[in-house]
């Protein structure tokens, strides 16, 4: 409960939902792909970030710990007068192969090769990501049902316009998602 629908772009709801000093965005919408295209995308995509967020100014790989694991420094830009804010954070990406679901999640850490930058605020990533489970697509081959859900704590007081404005970013991260694998289809049959 206590989740407002804020809008919804190409069939993925946008919500959000405030605890306290927090506000929680959530995006759900289906994918015209596969579960594992979808995830392998969501790795890939760390490589070239601002395809998913518009946000983002800075984002490189800090450490791999295994397959499933890797540690990432992001930064952000932020409406003037604020400072950007950055965050260190370890990622952790699986796909069930007996369920065919899987996740990307993401969670802040603290790390030696990550200390904070002059000019940015450290925000803290409490919880960050998405579950993806199959569904049927719209054309009714395999889709992907993504849940996107991103909790942080800007770590200064921000004008709720610009809360707004960020966690809307944040979930249309689905919408980005859905657009890729649209454009792509559309590329496939263009060639056929």
């Amino acid at each position: 409960g206590g989740w407002v629908l804020v809008r919804d772009v190409e069939g993925v709801k946008i919500s959000t939902k405030a605890e306290g000093s927090v506000t929680l965005v959530m995006g759900v919408g289906v994918v015209d792909a596969p579960v594992a295209e979808v995830l392998a995308y969501l790795r890939d995509v760390r490589d070239h970030p601002k395809g998913l967020d518009t946000t983002n100014i800075g984002h490189k790989r800090v450490d791999k710990v295994d397959e499933m694991h890797s540690v990432w420094h992001s930064s952000y830009k932020m409406p003037w007068p604020m400072d950007a804010r950055d965050c260190v954070w370890m990622s952790f990406d699986y796909l069930d192969p007996a369920t065919g679901e899987g996740f990307s999640l993401g969670r802040s850490v603290k790390h030696p090769k990550a200390p904070e930058q002059r000019g940015h605020v450290r925000v803290d990533m409490l919880h960050c990501g998405c579950t993806l489970q199959p569904c049927r697509a719209s054309g009714g081959g395999a889709g992907t049902r993504v849940t996107f859900l991103a909790q942080g704590d800007a770590k200064a007081s921000v004008p709720s316009w610009a809360v707004s404005n960020a966690t809307a970013n944040q979930a249309m991260r689905v919408v980005r998602v859905k657009q890729h694998f649209e454009s792509r289809r559309g590329e496939l049959r263009a060639k056929a």
